[in-house]
C-alpha cells in the first residue's frame, strides 16, 4: 500500500457503492433561532439604497416596530406572530406581494425546520407543513431526513468560514394526497436563505486545504464532520423562505422511467399495479385503467409467444381473442396504420363486435389506445380507459406522447428477454453446443468475424479438446426387443380372437363354407404368432383382417343384427389413432416412457447440481433407456483448472447416481403396467482422450485412433457375456463397472467399499472376464449388486445431496 504524505491527503479515493449514512445524533445537531432581525435590517438597507423605496411606508414600519421591540429579538414563542401580525404582515411585503398571495405556494420557518410561522392561504390549505408527519410526506426515514439537514448547514458553514464551495443539489420533494381524487400531488421545494445567517460561538477551528477535502470525500460520515467541525461551536438564525412548486407530471413522469427500468415493472402483478396507478396520477383520473399488448408481428398475434406478454383490458394470456376479432373493431387503426384512437363512449358504437361488447362488460366506456413503436415497427399497444365518458380526449395525448417511448422501450426489452429465453431453450435442448464449452464457439466465431473485417478468406477453425477424461454410463431396457415383440403378439392374439368371434356369430346365421375357410385361416395366422412372431407377421396378419375380414361388418349389422355384439367389441378394442388392438404395446410404451422419464429426470437433476463439484461436458440418449457422456478437464474450461480430485469425486458421484436410478426404478415397478427391468453399466476409460465437434453432425465425436478403440467398446458392450458363458454381462439389479487397466479395477474397489458402508450395494463383488468382442479384447468387469432392502443412512428425496456425500469421502 502506498504511503500518503500525511493523515489527510489522498490521492486516490475509493467509495463504496452503497451509500451508507453514518449519523449518531438524534436531532437537529445545531442551535437554530428564529428572528426578524435580517429582516428588518433588510428594510433598513432599502431606504438607503433603492431610490424608489416608499420612505412613508417604511418610517411607518419603523414606528411600528419601536411599539414592538419584542420583534426584534430572538422569537422563542411564534405565538409573538400572531400578536402582531399587522407590523409582520408589512415586514412581510415584499416577500409575499399582494398581487401573488392567493395563488404562491410560499412559507417562512425556522431554519432547517418545517413548521412555517408565516404562510400564503393556498400553502396553508394544502397543509404541506403542517402535521408534522415529513418522513412520510418526504419518502425519507428519519435518519436520512436528518442527515440531509445536518450536511445542509454544513455546507454553509464551510462556504462562509472555509471559502469552500461545497454545495448539493437534491432537492426536497413533499408528497401528498388530492383531497378530491385522493391521487399523489408532488411539490418541490426551493429554498431562499438570504433572511437566515450562521455566526460562530467561538474561535473558529482552522482546517487545511487538505482537511476540507477529506472531508467532502466523506460526506456521508457526518459523525467525522462534528468531530472536526463541532456544531456546538456555531448557531443559525433568522428564517428561510420556502417557494413550493407542483412538479406532480414531472415526477411521475421520472417515476414511470425509473420503474419502467426494471423488468418486473411490466411482467408482475405489483409493478404493472404501480404503473397504472402512476398514470392516474399523470392523468388525474382516479377511476383509470391501463392495458398493455405486444404486436410483435400481425404473423405472430394467435401463437402463445406473443400471448405471453399480454396485459391488456380484454387481450389477457387466456384471453381467446383472434385477429380479426382485433382487425374487425376500433383496434384495426393502431394494428394496421400505427395510429392513435380515441372513443369517447364505447356505448355509441354502432353494432359493437364481441371485443367491444368484452370492453363495456367490464365496465369501460371512455378509451385510448395508442401504438407502442420501437424503430419505425410497431410492437405494441398502450390502452387508457375510462368508465366515465370524455374523461379521456385528444388533450389526453399529449400528455401521452411523452410517456410512451418508454413504454415502447419496456414492452421491447420484455420481448427480447423473452426470446432469448427461448433460444436459451433451443439451444439447450435442441443442439450439441453445451453451455461450458460456449466460450470456445463465440472464441471461434469472434475470430472468424474479426478475418471477414479484414477481407482475409476463412472459414470456421475446428473446435477440438485435447486430454479430456470420459466418464460414460447406460441405463437399458431388460430384453427390450423381446419384451416388445410379446407385446405385439399379445395385441395380435386379441384382435384375431375378436375377429374369431365376429364370424362364428355369423355362422350361426349363415352357414357358409367361407366362414369356415376364414376361422381356419384365423387359427392358423394365431398358431404362427404363439409359435414365434416374425419380422413380417404384424403387416400379414393386419392386411388379412382389413381386407378380408372387417369389410364384412356392415353387411352382417344389417343382415345379422346378432353380430352386433361382437362387431362393436371389435370396433372398440381398434377404435385408437393405430386402429389395432394395441393394449400390451400401449403397456409397454407408457412403462417404458415412465421408465425413461424416471431416469432423464433424476440424472439432469443430478447433474445439474454436479456442475458444482467441476463444470464438465454432459449429453444424453434415449432409445430403450438411456446412455449418457461425460467429458472432463482443463481444456473444456476458459480458466484452464483442473485437478484430479475433481475427476475422482465425478466417478464416485457417477456410481453413487447408477445406484440411486437402479433404486429409484425398482420402486417405480410397483406402478407400471408392465413390470420392465433395467440394467445398468459404468465404462471407466483413465487415459485422456481428444474430442472434435462435426460441424457436419453438429456434435462431439472422438478423435484420434487411440481414441477410436473407446468409442467402438461403447457401441459393444452392451451385448457382451461372460468369458466361457452365454451369461450377459448386464443383469437387473446389478451394475456393471468395465474396465481394461488393473489400476481402474483398485480405484473403483474404493467407491465399492465407501457405498458398501453407506448401504448402497451388497457385500459381494464380482470379478468377472469379458469374452472378446469384436476388434476389442482384454475386458474385465467389477459386478455388484443393488441393495433394495435397507433403508440408507442418506435419503436423497428428503434433502441429502450426492454432491455433498461424494464430497465427504476420502478421495486422495
Amino acid at each position: 500500500m502506498r504511503k500518503t504524505r500525511d493523515n489527510f491527503h489522498e490521492t486516490v479515493v475509493s467509495i463504496p457503492n452503497r451509500d451508507e449514512i453514518i449519523l449518531s445524533a438524534e436531532r437537529f445537531p445545531f442551535k437554530a433561532t428564529l428572528s426578524l432581525s435580517p429582516l428588518v435590517s433588510y428594510w433598513e438597507n432599502k431606504i438607503k439604497t433603492d431610490p424608489n423605496c416608499n420612505v412613508a411606508r417604511v418610517n411607518e414600519l419603523a414606528g411600528l416596530l419601536r411599539q414592538t421591540p419584542e420583534l426584534l429579538e430572538p422569537i422563542e414563542d411564534v405565538s409573538i406572530i400572531d400578536k402582531y401580525i399587522d407590523t409582520v404582515d408589512i415586514l412581510m411585503e415584499d416577500i409575499f406581494p399582494s398581487a401573488l398571495w392567493e395563488n404562491d405556494l410560499r412559507a417562512t420557518v425556522l431554519p432547517f425546520h418545517f413548521d412555517s410561522f408565516y404562510a400564503t392561504p393556498r400553502l396553508e390549505e394544502l397543509d404541506l407543513l403542517g402535521g408534522g408527519n415529513y418522513t412520510q410526506k418526504l419518502n425519507l426515514d428519519l435518519k436520512t431526513l436528518l442527515f440531509r439537514q445536518t450536511l445542509s448547514a454544513y455546507t454553509l458553514i464551510l462556504e462562509k468560514f472555509y471559502n469552500a464551495n461545497f454545495f448539493v443539489d437534491e432537492p426536497f420533494i413533499f408528497s401528498i394526497k388530492d383531497k378530491f381524487t385522493r391521487l399523489d400531488r408532488h411539490y418541490k421545494l426551493i429554498t431562499d436563505l438570504k433572511f437566515m445567517k450562521v455566526k460562530a460561538k467561538g474561535p473558529i477551528k482552522k482546517l487545511s486545504t487538505q482537511e476540507i477535502n477529506f472531508l467532502i470525500n466523506r460526506y456521508n460520515d457526518l459523525d467525522l464532520w462534528m468531530q472536526k467541525i463541532p456544531p456546538e461551536n456555531f448557531e443559525f438564525s433568522g428564517f428561510a423562505i420556502y417557494d413550493f412548486t407542483d412538479v406532480t407530471n414531472e415526477a411521475t413522469i421520472s417515476s414511470l422511467r425509473y420503474d419502467l427500468l426494471d423488468q418486473d415493472s411490466v411482467t408482475t402483478t405489483e409493478g404493472f399495479d404501480s404503473l397504472q396507478q402512476k398514470l392516474r396520477v399523470l392523468f388525474g383520473l382516479p377511476g383509470l385503467r391501463l392495458g398493455l399488448a405486444s404486436l410483435p408481428a400481425l404473423h405472430e398475434f394467435d401463437t402463445n409467444y406473443t400471448r405471453k406478454t399480454w396485459n391488456g383490458l380484454v387481450l389477457q394470456k387466456d384471453s381467446r381473442i383472434k385477429l380479426e376479432d382485433l382487425t374487425e373493431s376500433i383496434y384495426a387503426p393502431v394494428l394496421i396504420k400505427g395510429n392513435t384512437i380515441i372513443v369517447d363512449d364505447l356505448e355509441q358504437l354502432d353494432e359493437p363486435n364481441r371485443l367491444e361488447q368484452e370492453l363495456i362488460r367490464t365496465g369501460l366506456r371512455n378509451l385510448i389506445i395508442a401504438p407502442l413503436q420501437y424503430e419505425g415497427q410497431t410492437i405494441g399497444m398502450l390502452e387508457l380507459a375510462s368508465p366515465i365518458p370524455g374523461e379521456l380526449n385528444a388533450l389526453s395525448t399529449i400528455k401521452l406522447k411523452e410517456i410512451l417511448p418508454l413504454f415502447a422501450l419496456a414492452l421491447n426489452r420484455m420481448l427480447d428477454e423473452l426470446r432469448s429465453s427461448i433460444q436459451n431453450i433451443i439451444k439447450e435442448k435442441y443442439t450439441a453446443i453445451h453451455p461450458i464449452v460456449e466460450w470456445r464457439f463465440t472464441q471461434a466465431a469472434i475470430n472468424l468475424l474479426d478475418k471477414m473485417e479484414r477481407n482475409v478468406p476463412a472459414e470456421i477453425e475446428p473446435i477440438v479438446f485435447r486430454d479430456i477424461y470420459p466418464l460414460y454410463g447406460v441405463s437399458d431396457i431388460r430384453s427390450s426387443a423381446s419384451e416388445r415383440n410379446k407385446a405385439i403378439q399379445g395385441d395380435l392374439l386379441d384382435q384375431l380372437v375378436l375377429a374369431k368371434e365376429v364370424i362364428l356369430a355369423a355362422k350361426d346365421k349363415l352357414p357358409l363354407s367361407i366362414l369356415d375357410e376364414l376361422v381356419y385361416k384365423i387359427d392358423k395366422y394365431s398358431q404362427n404368432i404363439v409359435q414365434e412372431l416374425s419380422s413380417g407377421d404384424e403387416a400379414v396378419v393386419l392386411e388379412f383382417l382389413r381386407s378380408e375380414i372387417e369389410p364384412l361388418f356392415n353387411h352382417f349389422t344389417q343382415k345379422y343384427p346378432s353380430t352386433q355384439q361382437a362387431i362393436e367389441a371389435y370396433r372398440k378394442a381398434t377404435n385408437n389413432p393405430n386402429g389395432v388392438v394395441y393394449n400390451k404395446r400401449r403397456a409397454y410404451e407408457e412403462s417404458l416412457y415412465l421408465i425413461n422419464d424416471t431416469i432423464s429426470s433424476f440424472l439432469d437433476r443430478e447433474e445439474e447440481k454436479a456442475q458444482h463439484i467441476f463444470p464438465h461436458y454432459f449429453e444424453k440418449y434415449k432409445t430403450d433407456g438411456l446412455e449418457y457422456n461425460i467429458y472432463i478437464g482443463a481444456s473444456l474450461l476458459n480458466s484452464g483448472h483442473f485437478e484430479e480430485l475433481y475427476l475422482k469425486n465425478m466417478r464416485l458421484w457417477q456410481l453413487m447416481l447408477t445406484c440411486e436410478i437402479a433404486r429409484r426404478i425398482h420402486k417405480l415397478r410397483a406402478n407400471l403396467k408392465l413390470p420392465l427391468e433395467i440394467t445398468q453399466l459404468i465404462l471407466v476409460h483413465s487415459n485422456p482422450i481428444c474430442i472434435r465437434f462435426r460441424l457436419d453432425e453438429k456434435k462431439f465425436d472422438v478423435e484420434g485412433a487411440d481414441n477410436i478403440r473407446y468409442e467402438i467398446i461403447k457401441k459393444r458392450i452392451d451385448k457382451a457375456t461372460l468369458r466361457g458363458t452365454e451369461e450377459r454381462l448386464t443383469q437387473p439389479g446389478k451394475v456393471a463397472i468395465v474396465y481394461t487397466q488393473p489400476k481402474e479395477a483398485q480405484e473403483y474397489r474404493r467407491y465399492i467399499d465407501f457405498l458398501q458402508a453407506e448401504g448402497y450395494i451388497e457385500p459381494e463383488v464380482e470379478d468377472l472376464d469379458i469374452e472378446e468382442l469384436q476388434g476389442v479384447q482384454g475386458l474385465k468387469a467389477l459386478r455388484i449388486s443393488i441393495n433394495f432392502q435397507e433403508q440408507l443412512r442418506h435419503d436423497i428425496d428428503a434433502g441429502d445431496e450426492l454432491l455433498q456425500i461424494a464430497q465427504e469421502a476420502s478421495l486422495n
